[in-house]
């Protein structure tokens, strides 16, 4: 987003040097550009241990302390992970449940 203000405000493409009216969005668009860096190697990293550490997954992801709801009860997490094939003998009855903490 920033540098389509830079593009916006007259900076040429593909200078060495630029004026100092366009330091401020450049700054912000190089801060960008190591955010980006930075989330792409967290990224590769969190692949890396998912592939080379034997944990499994635990059947409720969400049930931690900090969590005001102490889990989640969705059909997605009611089954264990991975699901085993057909999990269900039919079609599950879904009910409309009213939320009470608004």
């Amino acid at each position: 987003m920033p540098m389509h203000f830079l593009g916006l405000a007259g900076m040429p493409r593909r200078i060495p040097d630029y004026p100092d009216a366009y330091a401020g969005w450049n700054a912000i668009a190089s801060f960008g550009s190591y955010m980006a860096l930075l989330s792409t190697l967290f990224f590769f990293y969190t692949v890396f241990v998912s592939l080379t550490t034997k944990k499994p997954c635990i059947n409720a992801p969400w049930d931690f302390d900090l969590n005001p709801n102490k889990g989640s009860f969705t059909m997605e997490w009611v089954v264990t992970s991975p699901p085993a094939y057909h999990t269900f003998e039919e079609m599950p009855l879904i009910c409309e449940t009213l939320n009470t903490k608004t």
